[in-house]
């Protein structure tokens, strides 16, 4: 299976570099890298022509490709989708390290399994927050909480312990890989726009729907996340668009029950962020 890596980024030279460097590093090497720079200057294209070389020596292509829509993750994979040549395609979000033996066991996982349509790895920095326990209950009751289990991932949880190779319900875009026929009829939602919140569940979430028990997850293929925040939005906008993309994603999903859901989380977030005020000014006193 030849794979082709497929890497959004937006000013994040420091960590794509890191990214690449482990790439370098991997036992089975992939066909080629197409990064797609959604970044204004020419930092990531300074970046990646001082990997051309490497890369070359081994047999890799590595493509620079600047964005040419709007800046949108969403529309980036989807520009990188196209452009690729591969069997399997992998997308990374810049700001993660891979294991050496990354691509070796996400290959593992679509050869053993025949009906596997997308398969992701394992982020092994993945921590349980240390949340108040009232807060904790309340993002449980408003739909808002993500429950991190072990050896399941529905649409609503990650496994921070994970044993075995299991089904999920969704992939996470920080490092998806996907057979290339998926991409012919499934594509990221290019509405979604800047730092395209949950595009990644509303693109892996259509899949499953449609071909339930296609997409794995494998604790051998391990992964760093960083959490780079790099080009992101001040808080006040961030909050501001996520609120926009989840609506959207919501509601693109579920109709006017995603609406509901949607209404319910932010009189969730209005209750708990009162009671976090409350108890930040019972601390001072």
């Amino acid at each position: 299976m030849k794979v082709s890596v497929i890497i959004p980024t937006y000013y994040r030279e420091h960590d794509l570099s890191e990214l690449l460097d482990s790439l370098l590093q991997q036992s089975i090497k992939p066909l080629e890298v197409i990064v797609v720079d959604d970044t204004p200057t020419f930092i990531i294209k300074s970046a990646c022509e001082k990997y051309e070389k490497k890369f070359a020596n081994l047999g890799i292509s590595l493509i620079y490709i600047k964005n040419p829509k709007q800046r949108s993750a969403a529309i980036a994979r989807n520009v990188g989708a196209k452009k690729a040549d591969g069997d399997i395609l992998m997308f990374f979000d810049s700001d993660i390290i891979l294991y050496p033996d990354y691509i070796e066991k996400i290959v593992d996982v679509f050869q053993k399994y025949s009906n596997a349509l997308g398969v992701q790895g394992w982020i092994a920095n993945a921590t349980k927050p240390d949340i108040n326990p009232l807060i904790k209950c309340l993002e449980i009751i408003f739909g808002i909480h993500q429950y991190l289990v072990k050896d399941q991932c529905k649409f609503k949880q990650y496994p921070i312990i994970l044993t075995r190779v299991i089904n999920c319900e969704w992939l996470s875009g920080s490092n998806m890989s996907l057979k290339r026929e998926v991409l012919e009829n499934f594509q990221f939602d290019e509405n979604l726009k800047k730092y395209s919140y949950m595009e990644d569940k509303l693109f892996s979430f259509s899949i499953y729907r449609s071909y339930p028990n296609s997409l794995y997850m494998t604790p051998y293929a391990k992964c760093i996340h960083k959490g780079s925040e790099v080009g992101r939005m001040e808080s006040r906008e961030l909050k501001k668009h996520k609120n926009f993309c989840r609506k959207y994603v919501l509601t693109k999903l579920y109709g006017l029950k995603g609406l509901f859901i949607y209404y319910r989380q932010n009189l969730g977030h209005l209750i708990i962020g009162l009671i976090g005020k409350l108890l930040s000014f019972a601390r001072k006193k």
